[in-house]
């Protein structure tokens, strides 16, 4: 058998496993250990105050147009974000009232140190998170198409809806003519 034609046998064979109704409803145990996925978060946290910290104070209220939420929103959304859905997990009270209805002071100095100790937060009651937490599920409507995820969805998209809001304020800096730090992950 001619090398072209084993690949495209193995390739059959993987794609015949992933497509059993077995292996769609399986969870993986862990794609990342414990301490990876804080790392993870670690450099999340960075990169997102390396961001924050490259707007100049007196600009942390633009926004590239009226439909958009300012920088700082964009960043005190994260900061609040975080703190809401872990706290939401684990019952451990945030170091700050994480409700977002509430209003929060919106210049830079503010706006970062919610941030760092949202992220300070995260990281810290990441490793406290227990099985059962993971498995609960939550109704969140506005979560489409996703609305019951569990402890473990809700946490990844938690890292995704940073990396999100950061983007976009990334690009609120080439807006104003500044390089953003460069990615890093």
């Amino acid at each position: 058998m001619s090398n072209g034609r084993r690949c495209a046998l193995a390739a059959t064979i993987v794609l015949l496993a992933l497509s059993s109704p077995t292996a769609q409803s399986a969870k993986f145990d862990s794609l990342l250990t414990l301490n990876e996925f804080v790392e993870d978060w670690k450099i999340s946290k960075q990169f997102t105050l390396d961001v924050a910290n490259a707007m100049p104070a007196d600009s942390y209220n633009f926004k590239p147009n009226p439909d958009e939420m300012t920088f700082a929103e964009q960043l005190a959304h994260i900061a609040v974000g975080n703190a809401f859905r872990f706290q939401q997990i684990t019952g451990i009270p945030a170091p700050f009232d994480p409700d977002p209805s509430k209003t929060t002071p919106l210049d830079k100095q503010s706006v970062t140190t919610m941030l760092a100790q949202s992220f300070d937060y995260v990281i810290g009651v990441l490793p406290q998170i227990t099985p059962e937490q993971l498995k609960r599920t939550w109704h969140i409507p506005s979560w489409k198409p996703r609305t019951d995820p569990d402890g473990r969805a809700m946490i990844l998209n938690m890292l995704i809806h940073t990396a999100h809001h950061r983007a976009q304020c990334e690009v609120y800096l080439r807006v104003k003519g500044i390089k953003p730090p460069d990615y890093t992950f």
